[in-house]
């Protein structure tokens, strides 16, 4: 875990060197709320996924860096911390990916946390689907929700 996430801050670093232009909004904090697949339990619990972005440009490239918490409200404790870098392929349309790490009850699981988000425009505020998947090559959990996001 200690490479992983000397690697994402490597490449924060290196990407925050080489910037050269400003998105519109530079921070933004998200809430996702919805429903959590869990492969082990084979159960679906309520979930909420929240983060925090910070936005750069490479170029035309628009760039973001970020932590997210993500809780599960099922039998047991489920609660997942992640770093990520991500990238914007269009106008509204985020995907993440990132080392984390799983507490589940007494025990904890390194996972690879890919993420994906869409949110219609509001001004400041943007709305839509959001999904995300921890994997720790074993087992997985996944939520699919509903996410607004303020700019700033």
């Amino acid at each position: 875990m200690k490479k992983s996430g000397l690697i994402c801050l490597l490449v924060i670093l290196f990407f925050g060197h080489y910037c050269y232009s400003q998105p519109e909004h530079r921070h933004s904090i998200a809430l996702a709320a919805g429903a959590v697949y869990l492969s082990d339990d084979k159960v679906v619990d309520p979930g909420v996924h929240l983060e925090y972005a910070y936005h750069f440009m490479l170029g035309k490239i628009l760039l973001n860096s970020g932590s997210s918490i993500e809780m599960i409200f099922g039998e047991e404790r489920h609660i997942g911390l992640a770093l990520y870098m991500g990238y914007s392929p269009l106008k509204g349309w985020d995907v993440g990916l990132g080392p984390g790490v799983m507490f589940e009850g007494d025990t904890h699981y390194y996972c690879i946390n890919i993420s994906t988000s869409y949110g219609f425009d509001m001004g400041s505020f943007s709305l839509g689907p959001a999904m995300e998947l921890a994997h720790t090559g074993k087992h997985f959990h996944f939520l699919m929700g509903l996410h607004i996001e303020l700019d700033f």
